[in-house]
């Protein structure tokens, strides 16, 4: 007997489709394997078929890199034991450093767990037909920095980078420390592709430097670890670049250490417009309270107050301007002790940017190079525009990047000014201010709108219907005409016998006589009645 699928409005063949491709979809989850490694953390042994059988099985790799399929080798069991013959390209490999197969299992084991070998490993059986029986999907984590040790005071950028990333695993960026949430907020995150960057600015002045990213799964965390900045605090003969954007809360922080064996130290500024005059900033004598100049940077100048404890000789400008650009050094005495050379960064974009327009976004840089490249990402990772910069002149100091069909409700747009592959700064000032007169509701408000505006349309269009239905049947009632027909029998006057018997072979002459009062008429009335 044929089995009835219990749904109506579906073909029998097509709910035997629908069934047969969830009941694939299930064995597809039983027999695929995630596995989530963090490059150079150690082998991965991916197992063999649990039931060998006399079957001829064959190990297949697909890297996440896009090369294609591979067949990494082919078993055939043979009493207790498999023999292997590698695939093509796999014969030449030294697979004691890379690759290694287990002979009595023939389980796969990966030796040198390098990034590389993230992608699909698939074992299947060929007899009688070729079917699947374990898939492993492994997702390689790298984490890289792009300083190995950097000075402190100076910025730094952290990445961790995935193999693949599907839409159920998400990766992030975290400082450790119970008293983070103390301190001011000196890291910005970009997601780009499969890559999430964590900016850190001022490394280890008075910041943790100790990080953790996190790989999740769903929101679950299947892989972590911490990352621990090691900082150079010697700043001897140093030199660094530090990139701001110029908002409220961007800040430069000055540090230098200070000597008592030296008469003086200052820090002392040359600004990016004029680059041929330095001016001082901030000094101190031994002994002596520290001398602020209050004549460029206004109160944004902070300083160590009281005098200089002999280890740090520290300054702050907090909110940076654009202006501020420029080269700051540290004297001890008449030594250059570190130079800080501050690049600023702010962006806006054209007036007329509305909703399915084009948006001009211009991004103002105090001095821009060859390796610099403008780049905006949309909520989902994926570069929606990108402007690089080639041979700039002495003139120019500016990159404008065009972002077609900016989008109302999509306008989280981060932008950031890049340094080659690496991200030096976060640009808040981005298409999420398009248009700032214009008030983009929450999703809360927009679906009572939606519903009220539904409703008054269900009630105005029932408000017609029924209008209509009354203004139909009152006319109806108007336009009805009754028309009365009647019939009057009279009784009827004849020639010959008295008893009313005609003769025989003689015609009956019959004629309407005229009613008397004795005699009373019958009369059938009937009443038509005609809709117009």
């Amino acid at each position: 007997m044929r089995p009835k699928f219990l749904c109506s409005g579906f073909p029998d063949g097509l709910m035997f489709g629908v069934f047969v491709f969830l009941l694939r979809s299930v064995s597809t989850q039983k027999i695929r394997n995630l596995i989530y490694f963090l490059e150079n953390g150690g082998n991965i042994t991916l197992k063999g078929p649990d039931n060998p059988g006399s079957n001829v099985i064959v190990w297949e790799w697909e890297p996440h890199s896009g090369h294609g399929i591979q067949t990494v080798l082919t078993g055939s069991r043979a009493d207790k034991h498999w023999t292997i013959q590698w695939g093509d390209g796999w014969r030449d490999r030294d697979k004691t450093q890379e690759v290694d197969v287990d002979a009595s299992t023939c389980n796969l084991t990966i030796k040198n767990n390098t990034f590389k070998w993230a992608g699909f490993f698939t074992l299947s059986k060929t007899q009688p037909r070729k079917q699947i029986l374990k898939q492993y999907e492994i997702f390689g984590i790298k984490v890289e920095a792009d300083s190995p040790r950097p000075v402190m005071g100076s910025d730094i950028t952290l990445s961790c980078t995935i193999s693949r990333l599907p839409d159920t695993v998400s990766l992030h960026w975290k400082p450790r420390g119970s008293s983070q949430q103390n301190r001011r907020n000196n890291t910005d995150q970009i997601h780009l592709n499969n890559i999430v960057y964590l900016m850190i600015q001022h490394v280890g002045a008075g910041n943790p430097n100790l990080y953790t990213w996190e790989v999740l799964e769903n929101g679950s965390i299947v892989l972590t670890g911490d990352t621990n900045v090691e900082v150079d605090q010697d700043l001897h003969n140093k030199a660094y670049t530090v990139y701001r954007s110029v908002t409220d809360h961007s800040e430069l922080d000055l540090i230098c250490e200070a000597s008592l064996e030296l008469n003086e130290t200052k820090w002392t500024w040359r600004s990016q417009r004029v680059q041929n005059q330095e001016k001082e900033i901030d000094s101190s004598h031994r002994s002596e309270p520290i001398h602020v100049d209050m004549s460029y940077f206004g109160n944004r100048l902070k300083t160590t107050e009281g005098n200089v404890n002999g280890t740090n000789f520290r300054v702050r400008i907090v909110p940076v301007q654009f202006a501020d650009a420029g080269v700051y050094t540290c004297y001890i005495g008449s030594n250059k002790y570190v130079t800080i050379d501050l690049i600023t960064v702010t962006a806006e974009q054209s007036n007329a940017a509305t909703e399915g327009d084009n948006v001009t976004l211009t991004c103002s840089v105090s001095k821009v190079t060859e390796s610099m490249r403008l780049v905006c990402i949309n909520g989902d990772g994926k570069i929606v525009g990108e402007k690089i910069s080639k041979e700039p002149r002495q003139e120019e100091k500016s990159l404008q990047l065009i972002i077609p069909k900016a989008v109302a409700d999509k306008r989280n747009h981060p932008c950031g000014l890049f340094l080659q592959n690496t991200p030096k700064v976060l640009i808040p000032y981005g298409l999420n201010s398009l248009q700032p007169n214009d008030y983009s509701p929450p999703k809360q408000i927009i679906i009572i709108i939606i519903i009220s505006i539904m409703a008054s349309l269900l009630f105005i269009i029932l408000t017609v219907v029924v209008f209509r239905g009354i203004r139909k049947w009152r006319v109806s009632a108007e336009t009805e005409d009754i028309h009365y027909g009647s019939i009057t029998f009279q009784k009827k006057a004849a020639t010959g016998r008295r008893d009313g018997k005609s003769p025989s072979n003689q015609e009956t002459d019959m004629y309407l006589a005229s009613s008397r009062n004795d005699d009373s008429s019958v009369i059938y009335a009937q009443i038509a009645q005609t809709k117009m």
